[in-house]
């Protein structure tokens, strides 16, 4: 290496053009570099996007299959269960035309068996829509009118059977969106008390906005039923039937104003408390239900529940309705404003 001090002067490079000189040399080998860098990446950024193609095309065409499956089954199950009802309500019409015509446009003389039969028939397939107490009446009442057999004895307590059957599965259906209370009345103390005797003093909480029953804020009903009169040969119980409703429809139980609903009439062991029930205030219902007529004893029990909970037949009147939805309209924005 030669001596910097035997380079002539005027050769000998400065510091400032050993940098400008390695700049130079610099911008040389990093365009290399990068040069190297693209010549590789340009064919491997071509194989990702074609493989994220791929796989875009690939699992959107497999969530688009799975998507036009599940309308497929959806439509299906929709079509099937509308044949299935289309069939079952086509058989159940079938089934009661057949039923009710050998009540009333038989020419034939029908038997008390083949009666009862039918009228099982009735209660257990359309106790929900039909008023069966006027056959089951008549029924019972040909059968406690002709000759005394073994026969009609057993006929009797299959009507019995079927009536029971039916009361508790509407009973049932009914108290879970209302409440019930239970009593027994001794038909001997009745027929000593002419002025009548007291069956129930009490009160049922009704969840009048869906809270639970142990809320202290929910609608408190209270009932008095009074039994006036008792008929051991039609089987039959006069009562008076006192309900006291709230009159506000908000949910303060604090509230003195009550609404007073007054009824009198016969209740019989034919008579179901979807169908046969009594309107109150708001479109709420009430029904006594005589579950056992027996001697000396008679089981009762009132049941209070919506009307939306009743049999077909019990439509809403118009102001009803209309009273309804404006009092749940008032309920939403109440607990928006919450």
């Amino acid at each position: 290496m030669p001596d910097e001090e035997a380079i002539p002067d005027g050769e000998r490079a400065t510091p400032d053009e050993k940098a400008v000189s390695d700049e130079k040399a610099m911008p040389a080998e990093k365009t290399d570099a990068w040069g190297r860098i693209d010549i590789i990446l340009k064919p491997l950024g071509g194989i990702l996007t074609a493989l994220a193609v791929g796989l875009v095309g690939y699992y959107g065409s497999q969530a688009l299959n799975r998507s036009q499956a599940l309308d497929t089954d959806v439509r299906l199950y929709a079509q099937l269960m509308s044949q299935r009802e289309d069939a079952e309500t086509s058989l159940r019409k079938d089934m009661f035309n057949s039923i009710i015509g050998t009540f009333l446009t038989s020419k034939k003389k029908t038997g008390y068996e083949e009666k009862v039969l039918n009228l099982e028939l009735l209660a257990y397939n359309f106790h929900e829509a039909l008023d069966l107490a006027p056959l089951f009446k008549t029924v019972y009442r040909e059968l406690d009118d002709s000759p005394k057999s073994g026969a009609n004895d057993y006929l009797m307590h299959r009507l019995e059977q079927a009536a029971d059957e039916v009361k508790s599965k509407q009973i049932a259906a009914l108290e879970d969106a209302g409440g019930k209370l239970d009593t027994t009345l001794d038909l001997d103390e009745l027929e000593a008390k002419p002025e009548g005797l007291k069956l129930i003093d009490g009160t049922i909480n009704f969840r009048s906005t869906g809270k639970d029953k142990l809320d202290p804020a929910l609608q408190k009903i209270h009932f008095n039923v009074e039994a006036l009169f008792v008929d051991r040969k039609k089987r039959q119980i006069r009562v008076k039937l006192e309900v006291k409703t709230p009159r506000n429809q908000n949910g303060d139980s604090t509230s003195t104003e009550m609404d007073t609903s007054y009824s009198v009439f016969w209740i019989s062991p034919f008579d179901f408390p979807m169908i046969d029930n009594t309107r109150l205030p708001y479109g709420q219902r009430c029904s006594i239900v005589l579950r056992k007529f027996g001697n000396p004893t008679a089981q009762l029990t009132l049941v209070y529940f919506p009307g939306s909970r009743a049999s077909l037949k019990e439509k809403p009147f118009f102001d009803e309705a209309m009273r309804d939805l404006l009092h749940t309209r008032s309920l939403i924005g109440e607990e928006r404003v919450k």
